[in-house]
Order: structure tokens, then sequence, then C-alpha cells
């Protein structure tokens, strides 16, 4: 089987291609042939310069390592005294171990899930990050309720999007802060309010927010506070909130790290296969040395509205 790993850090030419005998599940483990990953800020942050700080110290990579968090696929093998899963089941699943490889073998314990065999797998390789870390900021650490005020930092992007669609399940007002280009876009998700973040100052358009979800940055979140109201909370997926400032605001604030109960994730795949949720795809690449290496560039060129997807021939 073809995996592509790197053994340093930087551009996209760090990025090379191997292949080895494909692996056998051992005892508790599954065999899984996977049908698409996705592109994440994590596979182009630590392709450039490694762990990142905020990393715990058990999920750092160590050289050579593969790139790739989540994935979909066909379980095609069981290990002995597997019993949750079973060959042909079609799963979603997220591992720190890598998904640049046509083949994964991981213990069926594993953040893992299995999704509807009618439900098209592509699309599904880009949905665990997006969903997950969207639930975490705007329902576990976010706490959404019927008639609040959230503002979401990034709302186009493939997380933002999503928490956008999820603030609005929850019975939501949700104003999203995005690129002009992503102004119809995001109306289609049922944004209520789009602040073009080139051109506006949300901290002079927006006050007494319920729930801030930060998807941008550190300088983002800086401003953030003073638009939350008393009580209210801040969540941020892209730098840490300090939690004295927010303390002294009279206000809550968490960094989200995306992390979900298995319930969580039933969940998302309810709303999902109900088309509750929607995944928009940006574009779709083959799983090759070149096009993963394209994806890298063109994600990092932006803007990215919605996912990138790595498809693996099914042939294969």
């Amino acid at each position: 089987m073809r995996k592509i790993l790197l053994n340093e850090y930087g551009t996209v030419d760090v990025l090379h291609e191997i292949n080895e005998p494909v692996p056998t599940p051992g005892k508790g483990e599954i065999q899984i042939k996977l049908v698409a990953t996705s592109v994440n800020d994590t596979d182009i942050l630590i392709r450039q310069n490694g762990p990142f700080p905020t990393m715990p110290k058990e999920l750092r990579p160590i050289l050579p390592h593969m790139l790739g968090v989540d994935f979909s696929g066909i379980i095609t093998a069981v290990g002995e005294g597997v019993s949750k899963y079973h060959v042909g089941d079609h799963v979603i699943g997220l591992t720190m171990s890598g998904t640049y490889a046509e083949y994964l073998i991981l213990d069926e314990n594993s953040l893992l899930a299995k999704v509807p065999s009618d439900l098209d797998l592509v699309p599904l390789g880009g949905l665990y990050v997006t969903a997950a870390t969207a639930w975490a900021a705007i329902v576990s650490n976010g706490k959404v309720e019927s008639g609040q005020k959230v503002l979401i930092h990034g709302a186009a992007g493939g997380v933002g999007s999503m928490a956008a669609q999820l603030a609005k399940h929850f019975g939501a007002s949700v104003i999203g802060t995005a690129g002009s280009y992503s102004k119809e876009y995001l109306v289609e998700l049922g944004v209520d309010e789009v602040i073009d973040y080139r051109s506006q100052d949300f901290t002079k358009l927006v006050s007494n927010v319920d729930l801030v979800v930060n998807i941008t940055g550190p300088a983002t979140l800086e401003q953030s506070y003073q638009v939350v109201k008393k009580g209210g909370r801040l969540t941020s997926t892209n730098g840490v909130p300090d939690k004295e400032k927010a303390a002294k605001m009279g206000i809550e604030a968490s960094y989200t790290m995306g992390m979900i109960s298995p319930e969580d994730l039933t969940s998302i795949i309810r709303l999902y296969s109900e088309g509750i949720l929607k995944l928009n795809i940006t574009k779709k690449y083959r799983f090759t040395l070149d096009s993963i290496k394209q994806a890298h560039l063109d994600f990092e060129k932006g803007p990215n509205q919605g996912k990138r997807i790595i498809e693996f021939d099914k042939n294969e």
C-alpha cells in the first residue's frame, strides 16, 4: 500500500511516498480501507513547524510522521475478539497516527463510529474534525441555548460553517465574520448577519453577545472579550483564552480541542444523515503525492470555504 510521510518539517517538498505491505489487524484491532480524508489546519501547521504549543505532549508527532486526522472508510478485516465492528461496516473516525495511507489499523475502541451505508463516504472524510470541533465549541463548552446571540469568527470555514449550522439548529441568532465573498454562502446556511472582517470592525457593530466562538487566531480572540455580555461565554479553537481576564470581565472562557463523547458523535451523524448539517466541499484531490502537495498549497493560499477532501482510488 502507498503511504505519504514527512521526515522533517518545512515546505510541501518534505512530503514523500513509500510503499509497504497492507497491515494485518491483531487482537482487538480492525483494518480499514480508506475512502477519503481531509486537509485541516493541524496538517499544515505540523508540516511547516512541527508540534504547536497547545498540543498535549502525548499527541506530539515523532518523525517520520504521517499527516491527516479524520477519515472515512470501509472495514475490510477484523482481528480476534473484535465485537463492535464487522467487515463491510462503513465508518468515520479520527486518529492522531495519520491518515495518508490506503489502509489503517486501529483499535476497535478508537474514535470511530458507524455511518449508514447509503451515505456517500467521500464527503464524510472531512466531517469528523469540523463537526466535533464545532460541537465542542457551540454545545459542550458554549452551552448554547435557544434565543441567545452567537458571534462566530471565521464562520465560512469548515469548523465555522458547522458551528453556524449547529447554533441555528439549537435556536440561536448567529452573527458571522468572514470575507465579503462568503456572504451569500453564509446567508444560505442561515446566518442572520455577516460582518466583513476586512472592511468592518466587529467591536463597533456587536455587543452583549451570549457566546463568541473564535476560530481565526489570537488577535481576534483578544478583541472579543469586550463584546461578550456579563455571564456570557467565549470559546476559542485558535488561541488560548486568558481565563483571569475573562473572570475579571464576568465571563467564562475556554479553549476548545474538539473532544466529544460517542453520544455527541452519534447526534452529529444523525443531523448529517437528516440533512440538517451540511458539509461544503471546496475541492477534491486524488491520493497522489503531487495532488496532496497541491491540496496543502491551496489550503495555505485560501480562502477555505468548506473542506478540501483527499479521495482514495476505489480500485486499489
